[in-house]
């Protein structure tokens, strides 16, 4: 859905890995050294990012917050075998279960092929 609002006015790259940033451009040179410029640049490469050093200055390593994340992939062909799950892909929506110290969150992904799961919760333990 995010690519069929967005297709026409801009293109998403993916498994495009990012080695370095020229903000002043914007551009950005990938792995394969092609480089690529745009009027807007978004990084969206995780934890060891090499957009967000840009973003805040220098090295951000990550720190001990105390939470702990699983996540999973599940095929929506295993949940569409089951009644109870189901739902889960049928619908187009987030799925969000919130409590004290964590939260689930889940929604289809790859044009309703899989389903995306994501835990996240306190870990009391080191």
């Amino acid at each position: 859905m995010l690519y069929e609002a967005t297709e026409p006015h801009c293109t998403i790259r993916v498994y495009s890995r990012v080695v370095s940033v020229d903000s002043s451009k914007p551009s950005v040179t990938l792995a394969s050294g092609e480089v690529v410029t745009a009027d807007l640049l978004i990084g969206a490469d995780r934890v060891k990012s090499v957009a967000r050093e840009y973003v805040v200055g220098g090295p951000d390593k990550p720190r001990v917050t105390g939470d702990a994340a699983y996540r999973a992939t599940i095929p929506a062909e295993k949940l569409l075998q089951d009644d109870e799950l189901k739902p889960l892909v049928e619908k187009i929506e987030l799925n969000l279960w919130m409590g004290p110290g964590g939260h689930i969150v889940g929604y289809t992904i790859v044009s309703w092929f899989a389903f995306f799961f994501d835990s996240i919760f306190m870990s009391y333990g080191e």
